[in-house]
């Protein structure tokens, strides 16, 4: 496509150079550009594109897209760049927005054929899209999948590189799921994919709101809790129906700003009143699989349901689920037959093994996603509480000391290990861990910096009474050491020390 193709549906200014080059491919990485892309000059959180055009130029973009309130600063590095000959400039008020219009342009508006599932919120988002995309499968509806773990198109699953996409990867998906056959998609919709416009130009079907939580606020996110909440607000400026948790913080500004924006408003709550409700909520199994089980409460009916994952916190992401697919026209006993399928990695995932051991996987990485999960599994545990965890190098540090006063408090015994230490020393860091542990009088704790023996430790010490569960990476599958990126994936390494345990007790 030529430039003035895609940008028909932006204000922009031709500022210099033709406008007939066909290019491919729209990139924000000058180390990207070929004579087939188009290059944006983003104005990032630490850094700008602007001072990449000429490199982009002097590698023969076909167009260079600029910001309207750069030009008096870039007008010197224009002029020269027309001595490339080649390249066309044009400058828009928020590239990131016109990003977004020409990649809906290039590749056709795939989301008008589509109705789009949208999931904010602090917590929960992972699993639940999981939940309603198996349901919307079960149900003979062909469902496609953006999140934080993998991206799903028919059959194919792709790891994801961010939980919501830039613009162009996200239409270039959508486009894939629409060639698919697919009629739905459910994805995660994450406070940066909205703030930096990522999703602008798709219209919603229904956008739910799970919670909101002091979290994602610093350098590299958000400054500010009210960004952090504006930008999730966001969400509903292009919104159909809204599904909001009742039991969520600031839930009158939501109700609020939702109102303004959407034509339907629906609410759901594990507790008080909502649209959406559940009762009786008990452990459970179902054909020798743990779970959950709870009668869902809707306006029309109720249902009990099974979901084949542990913890109270995931009564609510199935109660998410079940009224998003509700609200979609799936039927009761699809809803009910399709939650009984789920399995999301990462999320209280059960690792198999034949010693009877109950050991789980989580990505409960901070204070408040590690007491909610510790808090949630006390109630199902006969024994001990046995917690693997480590914390990030190079990021705050008050989630050390948190997450450790949190496994000291909640855990029978915490095994501290590594966890992508990056450039900090690991002693550093599970030093900071270890005090706060050390806020809970007499709590018991090792420090193991092998994150596999410290996994192989814990296992070793369980019995069948017990709960091993090992936090912080989830569905991850690399760790990073000092300048290293390592392949580690918990569930995998966890599976491997489990098969050892096996053979050593000849079991």
């Amino acid at each position: 496509m030529r430039a003035t193709d895609l940008l028909k549906e932006s204000e922009y200014k031709w500022i210099q150079g033709p406008d007939d080059r066909e290019f491919d491919e729209i990139v924000l990485d000058s180390r990207k550009v070929t004579e087939n892309t188009a290059f944006i000059a983003m104005i990032g959180q630490k850094t700008d594109g602007h001072i990449h055009i000429e490199d982009a130029a002097a590698k023969g973009a076909a167009l260079i897209l600029v910001a309207d309130e750069k030009l008096p600063q870039i007008k010197d590095t224009l002029e020269r760049i027309k001595d490339y000959g080649t390249c066309g400039v044009a400058s828009v008020p928020d590239t990131r927005k016109a990003y977004a219009e020409m990649a809906c342009a290039y590749f056709s508006h795939p989301s008008a054929d589509m109705k789009i599932i949208g999931l904010t919120g602090t917590k929960g988002k992972t699993t639940t899209t999981f939940i309603i995309h198996k349901i919307l499968e079960c149900s003979g509806r062909s469902c496609g999948l953006i999140g934080t773990v993998e991206n799903k198109i028919g059959s194919k699953a792709i790891k994801s590189r961010h939980t919501t996409p830039e613009a162009w990867e996200f239409q270039s998906l959508l486009s894939e799921m629409r060639e698919e056959g697919a009629k739905d998609c459910v994805m995660e919709v994450s406070s940066l994919g909205l703030k930096f416009k990522r999703t602008y130009g798709v219209h919603f079907e229904i956008g739910v709101f799970t919670n909101f939580l002091n979290d994602h606020i610093n350098d590299g996110e958000h400054e500010t809790e009210e960004d952090y909440f504006l930008s999730k607000m966001r969400l509903f400026d292009h919104c159909n129906i809204a599904l909001i948790n009742t039991n969520t913080r600031r839930f009158d500004d939501v109700v609020s700003y939702a109102k303004a924006h959407v034509s339907k408003l629906f609410t759901y709550s594990v507790s008080g009143d909502a649209d959406f409700t559940m009762r009786d909520m008990k452990t459970s199994s179902k054909d020798g699989v743990p779970g959950m089980e709870f009668t869902f409460v809707t306006p029309a009916y109720e249902e009990r349901l099974f979901v084949p994952l542990l913890c109270d916190f995931n009564v609510d992401n199935a109660l998410c689920a079940a009224a998003s697919c509700y609200l979609a026209g799936v039927g009761r006993e699809d809803i009910k037959n399709g939650m009984t399928f789920v399995r999301v990695p990462g999320r209280m995932e059960k690792i198999d093994n034949t010693l009877g051991l109950k050991v789980y996987v989580d990505y409960a990485h901070n204070g408040d996603s590690l007491k909610v999960l510790l808090h949630a599994i006390r109630p199902s545990c006969k024994g001990r509480i046995i917690t693997v965890f480590g914390c990030g190098g190079d990021r705050p540090h008050d989630r050390r000391y948190t997450m450790g006063e949190v496994s000291g408090k909640y855990s029978d015994f915490t095994v501290v290990t590594t966890d992508n230490s990056r450039s900090e020393d690991f002693s550093v860091i599970s030093g900071m861990i270890v005090e706060g542990i050390k806020r809970n009088p007499s709590a018991p704790f090792c420090v193991i910096e092998d994150r596999k023996e410290a996994i192989a430790h814990a296992c070793a010490m369980a019995t069948e009474d017990d709960i091993v569960v090992i936090a912080g990476k989830g569905h991850e599958t690399t760790m990073t050491i000092k300048n290293t990126v390592v392949d580690f994936i918990d569930a995998k390494v966890t599976s491997e020390v489990l098969r050892d345990l096996e053979k050593e007790r000849g079991v």
